[in-house]
């Protein structure tokens, strides 16, 4: 009777852990082409970075823009996902920490001027937070009048 208790337990334990073993397996398959902006940004020098070295070490830009006939902009746009908007299957149900953003000035095939962005849809939550705004209201001064009684 004991073994066939055992049994059943184990039969259940496994039919619970399976599910987050096959999560975990299929996380392990998911891959796509990793840029990291912050780090890679560091690696483009003003001045001497070609246009070819800048695509060797981001990529293709995101999009582009020519500010005149000589300089055009390039921008890179990566979004800071959350640990839940990076499971496979429901990461798409959620949205991001924030985004992050570099653009590259090239004059000819030269970088001339990179700029990082960042932005946390946290960072302006402070502004909700009025307490630190609030005076405290003056107390009231009670002032007594003496009678000639």
């Amino acid at each position: 009777m004991s073994s066939c208790v055992l049994f059943a337990s184990i039969r259940r334990f496994s039919v619970l852990l399976t599910p987050v073993l096959l999560l975990l397996v299929m996380s392990g398959c998911y891959s796509h082409p990793v840029r990291h902006l912050t780090s890679d940004i560091g690696l483009i020098k003003a001045g001497e970075t070609s246009r070819r070295e800048a695509i060797s070490l981001l990529g293709e830009p995101d999009s582009t823009r020519m500010v005149s006939a000589t300089t055009e902009e390039w921008i890179y746009y990566e979004e800071d996902k959350s640990l839940l908007q990076k499971t496979p299957g429901v990461g798409g149900m959620f949205s991001a920490k924030g985004y992050k953003t570099v653009i590259l000035t090239l004059e000819g095939d030269i970088v001339t001027a990179s700029r990082y962005g960042a932005y946390n849809k946290n960072e302006l939550d402070w502004q909700d937070d009025y307490t630190w705004q609030e005076i405290d209201p003056k107390p009231e001064i009670k002032t007594e009048t003496k009678t000639g009684r």
